[in-house]
């Protein structure tokens, strides 16, 4: 059994390692691990010493979709892909909306050593990149944070949100589902240390907030549900984790600043507006200095962020590694043709 290459393999033959979504948790990343994970990235990625494809997507109908992306770091010597689907109609069913698998290749001769589930990757991982452009973008003495949405994102995006702003402690929170709202007070109670106020409406939700989180299902024909009167007029924060399904035009044009984790990524928005103006940067510009974030109290910040496969990469490979040393997972056999 050969380990030099820190893959597990029998002659020139990698093992696949096997992990499911309670093996990825157990390997025990922390939310700053995440953050961390994601910082290193992004500086890796300025430095030139990554590789990644944009994301592509297949669109089965309005409310389903399947996702690839792939990418290589340098620096751990990792290459992979990220395949997932997006079915918010599954929650209906009591399944995951969100399901898929990160693979990781040998860079020596192509062939997969691990197989993971991503749901949970992902799931931290969206937030940490949300935590880390808040670090950024938002006022550091912020407090309040909306909520739009009472599911998996807004859970992560809370629990993150909290180790970049140390002065956050109100968290406004609304859902279509009433249920879905006393579950992440439930939920939540504990994890914040500040406190958690159920909302009635959209309007009450965004109303004299800081920072606002929208984390609702992505549409191919958005519903504008938050007018830009309901808004702070200076200093806010917004992170749309669902693309601007509900962000008014008039809002996005007013922003001062907007930062995205991948410029090539975003042009792919079929928006009835231009992102090709000086308010743009990309994260990683912010993240290593070359761009500067918030300059003052007053401006008004965006963070539009698809999610980079690079990032998912890191994050695997740095589980791989424990899970390897902990004999975490299920070995099998190598591919054969």
């Amino acid at each position: 059994m050969n380990m030099s290459s820190g893959i597990v393999s029998y002659g020139d033959m990698p093992k696949i390692l096997y992990l499911t979504k309670d093996d990825v948790k157990s390997a025990g990343l922390t939310d700053e691990d995440f953050i961390n994970c994601v910082s290193d990235s992004l500086w890796q990625q300025n430095l030139g010493k990554v590789d990644l494809v944009p994301k592509m997507s297949i669109t089965l109908r309005p409310d389903a979709r399947l996702n690839a992306t792939a990418g290589w770091v340098e620096k751990l010597g990792a290459v992979g892909f990220n395949w997932s689907s997006y079915y918010p109609n599954n929650c209906n069913k009591g399944m995951n909306q969100y399901s898929g698998m990160i693979v990781l290749s040998d860079i020596s001769n192509g062939l997969p050593y691990v197989i993971m589930d991503c749901f949970y990757i992902i799931s931290k991982r969206t937030a940490a990149v949300t935590a880390v452009s808040a670090k950024y973008l938002a006022r550091k003495d912020s407090q309040t944070v909306g909520i739009i949405g009472a599911g998996v994102q807004g859970r992560e995006n809370l629990r993150m949100l909290q180790l970049v702003l140390p002065h956050l402690n109100l968290a406004k929170i609304y859902d279509i589902s009433p249920n879905a709202v006393n579950t992440y007070i439930r939920t939540m109670s504990d994890e914040f240390r500040g406190k958690i106020v159920p909302c009635q409406s959209i309007e009450e939700t965004v109303k004299d907030v800081d920072i606002l989180i929208t984390a609702t299902a992505i549409t191919e024909n958005p519903a504008i549900q938050i007018k830009d009167k309901w808004l702070p007029k200076k200093g806010i924060f917004i992170a749309p984790l669902d693309l601007l399904s509900l962000i008014d035009r008039d809002t996005i044009l007013r922003m001062d600043k907007i930062s995205t984790d991948d410029c090539i990524q975003l042009k792919t928005m079929e928006r009835d507006f231009s992102f090709n103006d000086g308010r743009f940067t990309q994260l990683d510009e912010l993240c290593v200095g070359k761009k500067i974030g918030r300059e003052n109290e007053e401006e008004n910040t965006l963070a539009i962020n698809f999610g980079l496969a690079l990032h998912d990469i890191y994050i695997a490979k740095k589980i791989y590694d424990v899970a390897k040393e902990l004999e975490i997972g299920t070995w099998l056999h190598p591919l054969t043709w």
